[in-house]
């Protein structure tokens, strides 16, 4: 056990290794008025020499912005948060998926932890296969591809987790089948709730969409005890199985959400730079300004 703990810290290093050999990106540097640094972190991007990169005569104005702006953008704040919840059901099951394996399968611990290998390799593999769809399908298509088959398979595991085909327990090849598309998905909305904001609000959108997302792995598991009936929402009982349905058609719901949140409140960024984003979003905050301005005229 302690041996398996340490082999979760290993992505530690690579965090330490990250930040000390990446730089900072070169528009952040640039908006802040730090012109040199930002030369050499775009010349680290594109491998040359610094001296190769000309900075501009005037520095631009550096624009002061408060993370309460982004209330000013009302359908992103609702896009980002939606989409983010998207999460809550995949991240529910793979918390609660060994446990849910030993109750099903009627195995052990171990054998159940042994089983899990397997759906967290789907999930891996889920995440490169996305990467080739993500541009032909555009986030909205890619994302609502994965929600599609993440949310039907859920509901299907949790109706059918009775039913084996010969020796081969459904509810566990649809739960790796889950595991596949659920994990793909995030690998679309994460760069999604932070590529939707202008520059200037893209961390601190980022930041918004991500913390409510996180909300989900609290109300999932405890929409998953609540369901199914259980006295100790900690580990859902036995006796109770046959709520399992209803109990993933709560994790597939979210699901729905992040439909709304891709298709009513949010846009679809592919093909576009950051500022072609940035100026279409602002372009509207600035005819308001102009038009205010006018008024007080």
């Amino acid at each position: 056990m302690r041996g398996l703990f340490l082999v979760g810290l290993v992505p530690l290093v690579l965090v330490f290794m990250i930040r000390y050999w990446v730089p900072e990106s070169p528009r952040w540097l640039t908006r802040m008025g730090r012109m040199e640094e930002a030369r050499k972190s775009l010349a680290w991007a594109l491998m040359i020499d610094p001296q190769e990169i000309a900075l501009p005569a005037t520095l631009p104005e550096v624009d002061k912005t408060r993370w309460i702006e982004l209330f000013r953008y009302p359908r992103l704040v609702a896009a980002g948060c939606l989409t983010g919840l998207t999460q809550t059901g995949g991240a529910s099951l793979a918390l609660w998926g060994p446990t849910l394996l030993v109750l099903v399968l009627q195995t052990s611990a171990e054998h159940a932890a042994f089983l899990t290998i397997f759906s967290t390799l789907a999930a891996v593999i889920g995440r490169f296969f996305i990467t080739a769809l993500i541009e032909p399908l555009g986030r909205r298509g890619s994302a609502t591809l994965c929600m599609a088959f993440g949310g039907t398979l859920m509901v299907l595991a949790g109706y059918f987790y009775d039913v084996y085909i010969g020796t081969w327990s459904l509810f566990y090849m649809l739960f790796v089948a889950q595991a596949f598309f659920g994990s793909a998905n995030y690998t679309v909305v994460g760069p999604f709730m932070a590529e939707i904001w202008p520059a200037r609000l893209r961390a601190s959108g980022m930041g918004l969409s991500y913390g409510v997302g996180n909300c989900g792995k609290f109300v999932g598991p405890l929409g998953l005890a609540l369901i199914m009936g259980a006295g100790d929402i900690i580990k859902p009982a036995a006796p109770n199985l046959a709520m399992l349905g209803p109990a993933f058609a709560y994790f597939a719901s979210w699901y729905v959400l992040g439909l709304i949140g891709f298709w009513v409140f949010g846009y679809e960024p592919s093909g576009r730079t950051f500022d072609e984003i940035d100026s279409a979003l602002d372009a509207p905050l600035g005819s308001a300004a102009r038009s205010a301005s006018a008024s007080a005229m």
